[in-house]
């Protein structure tokens, strides 16, 4: 409806010149046959206004030329055909002027208004172009918002797991900053981490379990160009296979049941800094060749991801395992093997390195005492002589844990260990490292095995007892059995309880040597040469 009366009143110049002329003689026409059959009727026929209008439809719709045509068309049907109305006393050529001026002016309002329109075509279409290149510039300009604003938050979640992760870092239970010890055996092998610090090609750590692993992975990290970065740990072994690899790799949301964020992986994390993976040896079979891509190109995919990602990451693995045996049992790929064994580091153990015992009995207990608030400022000769003599099959961790018990019991200045436990941890160790026979030709009688689980028992408690078979704190009746019956069977298995009693005292004066030999005792902060 709009465009209908737009089409109606807006003035038309275009055309051909037959159509733009042929308007001018059909509108006086028309004007002409509608007075003449008014007159017919003897009605009034006022041609004098058909003509203007016939005029100004002309002018309006044809233009200049056409309009003059429909002007001279006018004046001559009025002078030779009607009688008009005279105005006055004007003479008949004044119509003429007159259907001029009006001509003139409905010219002069069709231009104007052709002007104006002209005016606001090209101010719309100006308008639209301008509006099309801004909606433009917003489109790209929102496009980059958009694509800027996933990035800083895949920035943000990538600090924020940074954060969380150096935090709990930080919360470890690391109880040392540096590696204690002046053993040959230790300066070697620090000397190793200075060698291979500076590069970054892979290590490889082997050592039993406590002997400082990560703690040598530390300062291959804290010597390296790469100190400034983060240092990040994961143990494979503490891991289900099932999410090792989410936990190395990352998965994208729906990777998989359970997957209702993004996660960045281990790899991800430790990006131009140092990845250290304990116990590298239980690694599972399906992510060995996934770990060996990403040592040799240098990139890797998230779990249910498409996009390869690249990684700077020095790798630097540990195990308590013999890798070499497992590559020959078919349990660990070869090729992984000799890109992990570029620099291998063998730590030793703690009963190899038995001259670092006192400097590392002296450091815990400083450590411990302050956490605990105590003051324990000696050690008799005699515990530290059993600490030093004592194998240590569990390492540094194992002694660390048994002085920290130590600053527990103690009450006073001197630390007292419990060497008794310390011999029973010893029995107990030399049992289970006895040999085995590989094919035994006889079953061993299981009369045989009850006899001496009830002596191991029985020496137990009599050394629980210091000896003492009766009373009511004596081992007979703390076995339940009546004194008569307890020295029949103790002479059946072969108990001497003057023996055992014997050994009960040594140990028992062994552990109070702290307190008798108050001035032989030595302070906790002493050097390792006094």
């Amino acid at each position: 409806m709009n465009r209908l009366l737009a089409s109606i009143l807006m003035p038309r110049r275009s055309g051909a010149i037959f159509q733009r002329y042929g308007v001018a003689s059909v509108s006086v026409a028309i004007a002409a046959a509608a007075g003449l059959m008014l007159r017919r009727y003897d009605l009034p026929h006022p041609f004098t206004s058909f003509t203007f209008a016939a005029i100004a439809v002309t002018f309006w719709y044809a233009g200049t030329g056409p309009g003059l045509l429909a002007i001279a068309l006018s004046w001559s049907v009025l002078s030779y055909l009607f009688t008009p109305l005279k105005v006055g006393d004007l003479p008949w050529d004044s119509y003429l002027i007159i259907y001029g001026v009006f001509g003139f002016l409905v010219s002069w309002f069709s231009s104007a208004r052709i002007r104006a329109e002209t005016l606001l075509v090209e101010a719309r279409d100006a308008l639209e172009i301008r509006v099309t290149e801004r909606t433009a510039e917003l489109t790209t300009a929102n496009q980059e918002l958009q694509s800027t604003k996933d990035e800083l938050s895949q920035l943000t979640q990538k600090l924020a797991q940074e954060n969380l992760y150096l935090e709990d870092e930080i919360r470890s239970d690391a109880n040392f900053k540096d590696i204690v010890g002046k053993s040959p055996e230790l300066r070697r092998v620090l000397k190793l981490v200075e060698t291979v610090a500076p590069t970054d090609s892979t290590a490889l750590i082997y050592g039993e379990t406590g002997t400082g692993k990560e703690l040598i992975a530390r300062a291959i990290h804290n010597l390296s160009s790469r100190r400034s970065r983060t240092f990040v740990r994961l143990n494979c072994a503490a891991i289900p296979a099932g999410l090792l690899e989410s936990e190395l790799f990352g998965h994208e949301k729906g990777a998989f049941t359970g997957a209702s964020a993004q996660r960045i992986g281990r790899l991800e994390l430790a990006n131009n800094g140092t990845l250290f993976l304990d116990e590298i040896g239980d690694l599972p079979p399906e992510l060995q060749p996934k770990l060996l891509r990403v040592l040799q190109e240098r990139e890797f995919e998230r779990l249910g991801s498409t996009r390869t990602i690249l990684t700077n990451v020095r790798l630097i693995a540990a195990t308590n395992r013999d890798l070499n045996a497992m590559v020959q049992e078919g349990k660990f790929r070869s090729d992984l093997f000799f890109r992990l064994n570029v620099f291998p580091v063998d730590l030793p153990s703690l009963r190899e390195r038995r001259e670092d015992i006192p400097l590392l009995v002296r450091h815990f207990a400083e450590h411990f005492s302050r956490r605990m608030n105590k003051n324990i400022e000696t050690i008799s000769p005699a515990t530290m002589d059993a600490l030093c003599r004592y194998p240590w099959p569990g390492n540094i961790r194992e002694l660390q844990n048994v002085i920290e018990r130590a600053v527990i019991l103690s009450r006073g200045r001197a630390l007292v260990v419990p060497l008794a436990e310390l011999k029973g941890r010893t029995a107990a160790v030399r049992l289970f490292n006895e040999e085995t026979p590989a094919k035994p030709t006889r079953r061993r009688p299981v009369k045989s095995i009850l006899r001496d689980v009830d002596r191991e028992q029985i020496i137990q408690v009599l050394k629980e007892t210091d000896g003492r078979v009766g009373g009511p704190d004596g081992a007979a009746s703390r076995l339940g059995l009546k004194r008569t019956t307890f020295i029949t069977r103790m002479k059946a298995l072969g108990i001497d309880p003057n023996a055992v009693s014997g050994d009960v005292q040594e140990a028992n004066d062994t552990s109070d040597l702290s307190d008798t030999l108050g001035e032989l005792s030595i302070p906790v902060g002493a050097n390792s040469s006094e």
